[in-house]
């Protein structure tokens, strides 16, 4: 891999290390992704509905098969027993 030079103003290198610190990115990686989007070249990210479509599939398999409520009350009322709340 071939290393290039670059002269960045020092206020705009802080925001490239802000960007790059809440992506979990190096600085590197995020100007390489940055020039790859630029020039065309990067991958697309996918839309919301194909990013969510993987979990939208989980919900339909497990809607119905298990009761977020009751399984609350059962570790409640085994911790401080049952009693009435109302």
């Amino acid at each position: 891999m071939s290393k290039v030079m670059n002269s960045l103003p020092t206020q705009f290198l802080s925001r490239v290390d802000r960007a790059a610190r809440s992506q979990g990115r190096s600085r590197s990686e995020l100007i390489r992704e940055s020039l790859r989007v630029a020039l065309g070249e990067g991958s697309k990210r996918p839309s919301w509905k194909d990013a969510l479509a993987p979990l939208r599939e989980l919900e339909a398999k497990w809607v119905g098969e298990w009761d977020s409520t009751a399984i609350i009350r059962y570790y409640r009322d085994r911790r401080y027993g049952p009693q009435d709340r109302r």
